[in-house]
């Protein structure tokens, strides 16, 4: 349990859904974001947030990745926000969400084994054209709309890409050759490819995305101090992601003054 004698104040106005606790709902396929129970680069910092608020935390893991930026608006979730790589997409502003400043921002990516890439066999997107090869992808993701539009682009057939439920199902499948190629962003293929050196990313292109914190659209008071605590634990954005990888303490040191 936290000591909040120790802690700053929780923020007046706030009103969590459970008192004195940041309940969290998350996606927990997406290693090194978030992942398992409450592992990852979103989970340290929503924790360093609620030990400068003086609160407890609570993670909610989902495996199921559609429509978990929801749950923070449904009243039978216990989740005041929601994580899981979750862009700020049109879409889903319409649908109800109501996201946070960003946290990271990452683009597109190929990972395919690196034999392929040595021998010449994928190269680009373009090594898939008129190819039976196959591309694998989460469902409903921008993983998977901007993979898509990058095929368009380069005259390859939609009929390339396999649609999986989870992200656990990808590297397995890549692996035995079910699929030739896992399309995603740079900072989960990146991650697999620093464990696995018979894996290779390629095709990085930015689409202007970044992560974002899904938040109760209710509770405009937790939006307003979530946003502002973002920025001053992360200096303005100067600390994010890849600070994060070097030292995953790095921002509960922001909050005790280090």
């Amino acid at each position: 349990m936290i000591n909040r004698a120790k802690t700053s104040p929780e923020p007046e106005s706030v009103n969590l859904k459970t008192q004195h606790t940041l309940s969290v709902c998350f996606y927990s396929e997406f290693e090194p974001i978030c992942y398992g129970n409450g592992k990852g680069f979103e989970p340290d910092l929503l924790r360093a947030i609620a030990k400068k608020w003086g609160l407890d935390i609570k993670f909610y893991p989902q495996k199921d990745y559609e429509g978990v930026w929801l749950l923070p608006s449904q009243k039978s979730s216990p989740c005041d926000v929601a994580i899981g790589g979750i862009t700020s997409e049109q879409y889903r502003i319409e649908q109800g969400a109501v996201f946070s400043v960003s946290t990271a921002h990452f683009s597109q990516s190929l990972l395919v084994r690196k034999d392929d890439y040595d021998t010449g066999r994928i190269c680009s997107m373009r090594s898939f054209k008129d190819s039976n090869m196959k591309i694998g992808v989460v469902g409903n993701t921008t993983g998977e709309s901007y993979a898509h539009a990058l095929a368009q682009d380069n005259g390859v057939s939609l009929s390339v890409f396999a649609a999986f439920e989870t992200e656990s199902e990808l590297l397995p499948a890549l692996k035995d050759k079910k699929i030739d190629a896992i399309a995603r962003g740079e900072i989960g293929n990146n991650y697999q490819a620093s464990l696995d050196k018979s894996l290779f990313t390629i095709v990085t292109k930015d689409f202007g995305e970044a992560f974002c914190i899904a938040v109760d659209p209710s509770n405009k008071a937790l939006l307003v101090n979530l946003n502002k605590t973002i920025g001053e634990i992360t200096h303005n954005g100067k600390i994010g992601y890849t600070q994060w990888q070097k030292n995953h303490n790095i921002f509960m040191e922001q909050v005790k003054g280090r």
